[in-house]
């Protein structure tokens, strides 16, 4: 007696990722100039957030958990590490620097250094 046996079928039954329930993301694109002009502060706002994996410098990561320690006893409560990240990025992000012109550790360093340079020159 034959059998008639489907090889494409597994014993496990079908994959539900084979049927596409995933599509590509489309992105926008828009000059940095008018992203940065139309977009309403949204500095600390709660949103969809996704966990990364942050590897900091062991003076900044110290200096983060002294800056908790101290929050904690002068205020009874802390402001988590991740919030100053976000905080610190946000900031960056609405500096008046073309962040995508950066190609390289160095290249960053020398804005750093000029926006340094010009916050401290304003004081």
């Amino acid at each position: 007696m034959a059998v008639n046996k489907n090889k494409s079928r597994s014993v496990l039954g079908a994959n539900p990722l084979a049927k596409g329930v995933f599509n590509k993301t489309e992105v926008e694109t828009e000059p940095p100039e008018e992203i940065i002009k139309n977009q309403e502060s949204r500095f600390l706002i709660k949103g969809d957030r996704e966990a990364v994996n942050l590897r900091l410098p062991l003076e900044l990561n110290d200096w983060l958990n002294e800056l908790l320690k101290k929050g904690k006893r002068q205020h009874g409560a802390k402001v988590p590490k991740e919030v100053w990240v976000q905080a610190a990025l946000e900031l960056f992000k609405v500096m008046p620097v073309n962040w995508e012109e950066i190609d390289s550790e160095d290249s960053l360093r020398a804005v750093l250094l000029n926006l340094e340079s010009r916050i401290n020159n304003l004081e």
